[in-house]
């Protein structure tokens, strides 16, 4: 499935939870009903850059804020930044884009996403004299599952496969331009922030 496609169908299902989200949300502002939160996360990542051999490590961090309609898809808004390196480069990647949710028997919530951002990378040591990094318009699209733990929070587990583009082939030898499909497994905590405004609309009332 192209990128397009995939773009399509996650905007499709967070409009859609945005729309049923409307009046929903102002219901909400009299029956004491959550109507939004707003989530950080950090997790330890895993993946294979698609540069070298080696499995990488690094770390994730970002925040949502989620809207709640009475509707079974959960629309939020994204951003999260990660960090991965190894002996032969490290990857860093600052996203942004939209989230679809599910809350499934009040402790699961399974969601996925299509993200939008810059990424860069470094190499180390240089693959091309005067050529130590470059950057990319990074696409990336997965999901994943948190799982209520606590009182605000959740463990994390989350997927994402990315694609870089950085432009023509640096080797003469070569055409074409070069790519990059890096992918990578976390394993973390989500916190949503105990905000009342949000978690009990009732107190405008």
């Amino acid at each position: 499935m192209s990128f397009i496609r995939i773009a399509v169908l996650f905007c499709i299902c967070w409009i859609t939870g945005f729309v049923f989200s409307g009046s929903a949300v102002a219901q909400s502002l009299s029956t004491a009903s959550k109507a939004a939160e707003i989530s950080v996360f950090g997790a330890y990542m895993g993946g294979t850059p698609d540069y070298g051999p080696h499995t990488w490590k690094g770390i994730s961090a970002g925040g949502d804020f989620t809207v709640f309609p009475r509707f079974i898809l959960k629309p939020a808004l994204e951003v999260r930044g990660n960090v991965l390196s190894a002996r032969a480069a490290t990857e860093k990647t600052v996203l942004f884009g939209p989230r679809v949710q599910l809350d499934w028997r009040g402790r699961f919530h399974p969601y996925g996403d299509f993200l939008i951002g810059a990424g860069e990378i470094l190499f180390h040591p240089d693959p091309a004299p005067g050529y130590s990094g470059d950057r990319s318009k990074v696409y990336s699209y997965g999901g994943g599952i948190n799982i209520d733990v606590a009182y605000h929070l959740s463990a994390k587990f989350d997927f994402q496969q990315q694609s870089w583009n950085l432009g023509p082939n640096s080797d003469s030898a070569s055409s074409g331009n070069f790519t990059l499909t890096p992918r990578t497994l976390q394993i973390g905590v989500t916190y949503t922030l105990p905000f009342r405004f949000l978690n009990h609309a009732s107190d405008y009332r």
